[in-house]
C-alpha cells in the first residue's frame, strides 16, 4: 500500500509540470481572447465617438446655434414663427434674403456634413435599424439641396417639402452622452467621467 502511494505521488510530481503548463496556457489563451474582444470594443466605440456621433453632434449643435442666432437677429418679431411669415409674404424681403444667405453659408453646409456623417457611417449606429430621426435629417437636407438650387435658378419662392427635424438635436446628445459614459466604462474612466459629468 505504501508502495502504490508512493508511485502515485511519483506519477503526480511527472504529471505536475503538464498540469501546470496546460493550466497556464488555458488561463493565457483565455485572458489572450477576453483582451482581444475588450480591444475590438474598445476600438468599436472610438471609431463611433470619432467618425459618427461627434461630428453629428458637432453639426447639430452649431446648426440650432447659427439659427437662433439668424432668428435672433433677423426676425421681425425675434421669434421662428414671424421670421417664416415674412419670408413667405414677401421672398424678395430683407429677411428672405438673409435666409437665403444663411442657408447656403452657414446651415446647409453643417447639415450637409451631419447628413454626410449618418450616411457614410451608418455602420457604426447601435441600432439593427436606423433611427427615423436620423433619417429624416438626412432626407430633409436632400430636400433642401433641390430647393437651393431652384434658388439659384430665380424661383426664390421655393420652400423644402420637409421640415428641418429639432428633436435631433436631444436625439444625438443622448445618443453622444451614451456612447461617451460606454467608452468610459471600457477605459476603466467610468468613476471620473460621471464626476466630471456632474460639474457640467
Amino acid at each position: 500500500m505504501k508502495h502504490d502511494l508512493m508511485e502515485a505521488l511519483d506519477a503526480m510530481k511527472k504529471l505536475s509540470p503538464l498540469l501546470l503548463a496546460g493550466a497556464g496556457y488555458l488561463f493565457t489563451y483565455y485572458n489572450s481572447k477576453v483582451g482581444k474582444e475588450r480591444e475590438a470594443q474598445i476600438d468599436r466605440v472610438n471609431e463611433q465617438v470619432k467618425d459618427l456621433y461627434g461630428p453629428l453632434l458637432s453639426c447639430v449643435t452649431a446648426s440650432k446655434s447659427a439659427f437662433d442666432a439668424m432668428i435672433g437677429q433677423h426676425s421681425p418679431d425675434g421669434t421662428k414663427a414671424g421670421f417664416v411669415r415674412a419670408i413667405k409674404d414677401n421672398p424678395d424681403s430683407s429677411e428672405a434674403v438673409a435666409y437665403r444667405q444663411w442657408m447656403k453659408e452657414v446651415l446647409q453646409p453643417l447639415n450637409d456634413k451631419a447628413a454626410n456623417a449618418i450616411v457614410d457611417h451608418i455602420d457604426l449606429i447601435e441600432a439593427s435599424s436606423v433611427d427615423p430621426l436620423l433619417l429624416k435629417l438626412v432626407a430633409y437636407v436632400k430636400t433642401v439641396r433641390v430647393m437651393m438650387s431652384r434658388w439659384e435658378a430665380g424661383n426664390t419662392n421655393e420652400w423644402s417639402a420637409l421640415t428641418y427635424p429639432d428633436e435631433v438635436l436631444p436625439f444625438v446628445v443622448a445618443e453622444f452622452k451614451r456612447m461617451k459614459e460606454r467608452q468610459a466604462q471600457l477605459l476603466g474612466f467610468n468613476n471620473r467621467f460621471q464626476t466630471i459629468q456632474s460639474k457640467l
